[in-house]
C-alpha cells in the first residue's frame, strides 16, 4: 500500500495539470520530492516548446538548486507516463521512484518503451488514472472541436 504522502503529491500534481488545463496548455505536470523531508524542491508543467516538458522542466529546477548531476533521495510524481526523452533523463538523474498516473499507450517511455535495453526505472503507475488519463482526453477533445 502506497504512503499519504504519495497520494498527496498526486493530487499536488494533479492540481498543477488542472492549472495548465485553464492556460490553455496540455495537461501534464511533474514535482520532484525530497524522500528524506518529503519537502517538493521542483515542480514544472509542459510547455509549448517540443522540449518543454514538465519532467525535463523540474529535473533542470531541482539540479540547478542543488548544483549537482543526480538526485539521489528524491521521487518524481508525473500526472501521465513519462515520454522516452523524459524517461532517460530520469534514469540519468538517478530518481529513486517515479510516481505517475495514467499510461501513454502512443508516446510512453516506461511501460509503453520499446527500448528494452535501458536499466529499469523504479517506478508505481496508475495512481489516479482515471482523473489524469480523463485530463488529457478532455484536453485534446477540445482542441479537436475547436478546430471544427
Amino acid at each position: 500500500m502506497l504512503s499519504a504522502n504519495v497520494y498527496a503529491n498526486m493530487r499536488l500534481v494533479i492540481k498543477e495539470a488542472k492549472n495548465n488545463l485553464k492556460n490553455n496548455q496540455i495537461p501534464i505536470a511533474a514535482l520532484i520530492v525530497n524522500t528524506l523531508t518529503n519537502e517538493i524542491i521542483a515542480k514544472a508543467a509542459n510547455t509549448d516548446s517540443p522540449v518543454g516538458h514538465a519532467e525535463l522542466l523540474a529535473i533542470n529546477q531541482a539540479l540547478e538548486l542543488h548544483d549537482t548531476n543526480r538526485l539521489n533521495n528524491c521521487d518524481i510524481y508525473v500526472s501521465i507516463e513519462p515520454c522516452a526523452m523524459c524517461a532517460y533523463a530520469i534514469r540519468k538523474c538517478h530518481l529513486n521512484t517515479l510516481y505517475f498516473g495514467a499510461e501513454d499507450q502512443k508516446g510512453g517511455g516506461i511501460i509503453n518503451s520499446t527500448q528494452d535495453n535501458l536499466k529499469p526505472i523504479n517506478h508505481v503507475s496508475h495512481i489516479y488514472e482515471k482523473e489524469t488519463a480523463d485530463l488529457l482526453s478532455s484536453f485534446f477533445r477540445d482542441k479537436r472541436e475547436s478546430k471544427v
